[in-house]
């Protein structure tokens, strides 16, 4: 997927969805697209990166490492991206994981900087989880986006 088009896909992905499970699953691709793109910046060809065959957690850890100290807010999120994924993997692999609805408000509420108390409607819960990943995949993209600008202008 290209970078332009990520964003993009949240709304045509996300806001149709009814059920937070799929808006969790589908919105976990979208972000790990984002992640792709950003490890793009250092890895020459795509075939590489895919050759790798790293699962999203890898890739968050190789994005870390390879982004370092550099000013931007990338570890404050990689945080929340593992937490995201560690919940995901509950409900994609435990059959009797029936909690990843507290265990996502709560995550979405971190994020967002909102109190989990507040998000008491299915509306408002669905809508929270959406702005999450709005928040987290548009972070990506916009510094992927910078860093692309910036190395074109080194050329």
């Amino acid at each position: 997927m290209e970078l332009e088009d990520i964003y993009d896909s949240l709304e045509t992905e996300l806001m149709k969805q009814n059920e937070v499970e799929l808006i969790l699953l589908k919105g976990h691709l979208i972000l790990e697209q984002a992640i792709n793109q950003h490890l793009q910046l250092y890895i020459d060809n795509r075939k590489n990166l895919d050759s790798l065959n790293l699962m999203f957690a890898k890739k968050v850890d190789l994005l870390i490492a390879l982004e370092g100290e550099k000013p931007n807010s990338w570890q404050e999120y990689a945080s929340h991206i593992k937490e995201l994924n560690k919940i995901r993997n509950k409900l994609a692999h435990q059959l009797n994981f029936h909690c990843y609805h507290e265990d996502l408000k709560n995550w979405a509420c971190k994020v967002l900087g909102h109190t989990p108390k507040t998000i008491n409607r299915k509306t408002t819960y669905k809508n929270t989880v959406i702005k999450t990943f709005c928040l987290l995949v548009g972070f990506l993209v916009d510094v992927c986006q910078v860093r692309r600008e910036v190395a074109e202008l080194k050329l």
